[in-house]
């Protein structure tokens, strides 16, 4: 299936399901991630990384299309895009899923505020096994040269913070919505939306 059949299909389910049939054909976690358009003042670099993953990225909800190619000096294309929070099978750490501007991470947010390696997010099991088990989420700032902020409060460098659904995340210039998807639904059912 295409990623934008993936989107498209989401949203219909969205303004089509009541809110326990979206949760049950959309388990899991979603980051909504605003890339912002025009320069980013103060970000000068010597070189150019603003390329989208195509293979990571999900889709564009709105604003510019993305880029057919992957050409190494495209810019990311303002807008808001939908990722789902999850460990890839070809990324080599195995303990958290990788958040940053490199290739080699889970969620690939290429725009020049985004460091390589920004941040982690590790998922622990807390409760028993089964139907009561429940996962708590921790982000953890990589030592990134913009720094990482959960609703406007920065984090301490290599030091995990829990993270909820509806807590926003800041990358850089980069803001990020962190949704299950339950949250995922009231969003994109919101009025203002």
């Amino acid at each position: 299936m295409a990623q934008t059949d993936h989107y498209t299909r989401c949203c219909e389910d969205a303004t089509t399901s009541a809110l326990e049939q979206f949760v049950q054909r959309w388990p899991g976690h979603y980051m909504l991630v605003t890339i912002p358009g025009g320069e980013a003042e103060g970000w000068d670099m010597d070189f150019h990384t603003n390329v989208v993953d195509m293979d990571k990225l999900t889709t564009v909800l709105e604003g510019t299309a993305p880029l057919e190619n992957d050409e190494d000096e495209a810019e990311a294309p303002p807008g808001i895009y939908l990722f789902e929070v999850k460990k890839h099978a070809d990324n080599s750490w195995l303990e958290w899923i990788a958040i940053g501007r490199a290739r080699n991470n889970d969620l690939v947010l290429r725009h020049q505020s985004v460091s390589k390696l920004h941040a982690r997010i590790q998922i622990q099991s807390e409760g028993a096994a089964g139907a009561g088990a429940r996962s708590r989420f921790l982000l953890t700032d990589m030592k990134s040269t913009a720094g990482t902020t959960i609703n406007s409060a920065f984090l301490k460098p290599s030091e995990p913070f829990p993270l909820d659904p509806g807590d926003e995340i800041g990358l850089g210039m980069v803001t990020c919505e962190f949704l299950d998807s339950a949250a995922l639904y009231r969003r994109l059912t919101a009025a203002d939306w």
